[in-house]
This record gives structure tokens, sequence and C-alpha cells, in this order.
């Protein structure tokens, strides 16, 4: 039985034994009364046997009401649990329990509306993804199946038949990410906890992330500038890698040969500060305003090259970390994102902070 349950119940047992003790005690006392004052019996065996047997019948009437209560309230609490657990075997995931916080049975209650809200979290993620499945991975599996039939219709030159088959290991390659990332941002959306949660300095992963894309803004000639502070963050390390990754990888890929990105990241009293600035191609008013919109995709660039779920992975793993995300971006300009995160320790114990 967990320590919730516990608290709850043994208070409850204890209250039932002390009136039940109290209900005894003042039956045989009311009829000692009652025998050697009102009737003044005087035979000490009668009298007694006066007192058992009134206490007897004073004490069930006074419990068998009390018991009937405790019973119709538990007869009550078994009936609502047994309704709402066949609601759920019958698939619906919504039901939820209604309590006090006083409630003896609330910890049970509390798991069992834990428990639907996470079937309904699996639910929601499995429509999810079949949703977008039809909407998002038809063209690629159009794309592959039209040139695969082509390729085995036609006896077509050496290099025409190449050219199709880097279509189709392309739009492979990119069915493949659209699954993976469709895939994460449902279990994002039905996730509430971060359960992988831990104290670290985030300024050196995002040196990491930064070299780990040093070849693609290597290639485009991208002078790429990286000044970060100590920055003690409590998150999950593999979530916020994500993040890092997807604002770096889009910061290159729309910055042009010869362009600028510079990433900063700051203690700013109990909130850590995380700029990325690139001088790219930028967002025009509407693409601002859907910029964090799963599988949106403005221009026919966008369409080629991305996936459209980066920037709302990034939305979603900054909510469940308690942070945020702004973005400020002019089209030919380039695009700033602010990343804001709670510090995990105060400037006062920063010092003995270990990475």
């Amino acid at each position: 039985m967990r320590k919730a349950q516990r608290t709850r119940i043994l208070p409850m047992l204890l209250a039932q034994s002390i009136a039940a003790i109290t209900a005894a005690m003042a039956s045989f006392a009311f009829m000692t009364w009652l025998v050697t004052d009102i009737f003044s019996v005087e035979d000490t065996y009668v009298a007694t046997g006066y007192e058992m047997l009134g206490t007897l019948i004073v004490f069930i009437i006074v419990m068998v009401p009390l018991n009937t209560v405790l019973y119709t309230r538990r007869k009550r609490e078994i009936k609502t649990l047994s309704d709402n657990i066949r609601k759920v075997a019958e698939g619906d995931y919504s039901v939820r329990i209604q309590h006090k916080p006083s409630d003896p049975m609330a910890p049970i209650y509390d798991d069992f509306n834990k428990m639907c809200s996470e079937l309904g979290s699996v639910k929601m993620l499995r429509n999810d993804f079949i949703n977008s499945y039809s909407h998002e991975f038809r063209t690629p599996i159009a794309s592959i199946n039209g040139f695969a039939s082509l390729l085995l219709e036609k006896n077509f030159p050496p290099e025409e038949q190449r050219q199709y088959l880097e279509i189709i290991a392309d739009e492979s390659a990119r069915l493949s990410r659209l699954a993976s990332s469709s895939i994460l941002l449902s279990r994002l959306s039905s996730q509430q906890i971060v359960s992988d949660a831990e104290d670290y300095d985030v300024s050196e992963q995002i040196r990491q992330c930064s070299i780990m894309l040093s070849p693609a803004w290597s290639a485009k000639n991208i002078e790429f500038s990286c000044s970060v502070g100590r920055c003690p963050i409590h998150a999950s390390r593999e979530l916020l890698q994500h993040v890092w990754l997807n604002i770096l990888d889009n910061a290159v890929k729309y910055t042009p040969e010869g362009g600028t990105i510079s990433v900063t990241a700051e203690t700013s009293g109990e909130n850590v500060m995380v700029t990325i600035s690139d001088t790219g191609k930028g967002m025009d008013s509407e693409t601002l305003s859907h910029a964090f919109d799963p599988y949106f995709r403005h221009d026919a660039d966008h369409a080629r090259t991305g996936l459209g779920l980066g920037l709302a992975i990034v939305k979603r793993i900054l909510d469940l970390s308690k942070g945020s995300v702004e973005v400020d971006s002019k089209e030919g300009e380039g695009t700033t994102f602010t990343i804001t995160l709670p510090c995990a320790l105060t400037e006062s114990k920063q010092n003995s902070f270990s990475h």
C-alpha cells in the first residue's frame, strides 16, 4: 500500500475505533446511571446484567447506523470506480473521477485519472500519426512509386536511370525523416512530464552541437561565432539537443555563402538566455506567424528541403522544459531565435556547479 493511501486510511480507521470505544463507554455509563439511579436496582449481579445487556443494545443502536453509513459510502466509491473502469474498457479514455482532496480514495482516483490520461495520449499519438501519414506522406510515396514504375516499364539510358534512382533515394530518405519527426512530435504532444531531467551546463551542449554541424557551415564559408558562458539548467539533455540542432541546422540551411551565424548564451537573473542569429533569407510576416505550426511550409524551397516539423518540435520541447522561444525575422535580413530556460541554480550557488 502506498504511503499516501496509508496516511489517509489510517486516520479514518483510528477515528472509527475511537468512535466505537466512545460509544461503548457512553452506553455503559448511561446504563449504569439508569439501573442505579433511576430504577434503583440493589442486587449487584442483577444490576450488572442489566448494565451489560443495556450497553449491548445501546451500542448496537449507535453502531448499526454508523456502519450502514460507512458501508453505503464504500459501496458508492466502489461503484464509481467500477462504472468508470467499464467505460475505459469500452474505449472511452476521456473519463475522469472527480473527488475531494480529503477523500480516502483520492490516491486511487488520481492513479485512475492518470491511467486514463496516458491511454488517451497513446490513442492521440496513434491518430495523429495516421492523419499525418495520410496528409504528408502521400507525396514522397507517390514519387517513389512513380519513378520505380517508370524504371520497370521502360529501358532508359544509364544517366536517366541514375537520375530517377537518385530521386527515389532522396524521397526515401525524406520519408524516413518525416516518419521519425512525426513520431517524435506526437510523443512530445502527448507527454506532460520530463522524466530524465538533470542539472547540467547547457553551454557545453551548444558548443558540441555547433561542432557537429561545422562541416555544413564550413562548406558554405559561413562565419560562425559562439560566445557562451556557464549556464546551469535542469532539463533533459536528449530533448534539448533536438532544439539546438534544429535551430542551428535551419540557420546553416538558409544562410547563403559567406554569411554569418552567431550564438550567445548567458545567465540573466533566474533565466538562461540563448540567442542564435543568422544573416540568411529570413521570413516574411505570413511565414513568421506560422513558424511553429506543424507541417507548415510556405515556399517551394521549404517544400523541397524541409519537413515543416522542426520548429514545432522545438516549441513543444521548450514548453515541456518550462522555457520559451521567440523569433524575430525580416525577409532578406536574417533571423534571430531567443530561447529562455529557467536557471537550475541561484547566483550564489553557481560557483559550486560542476559540469
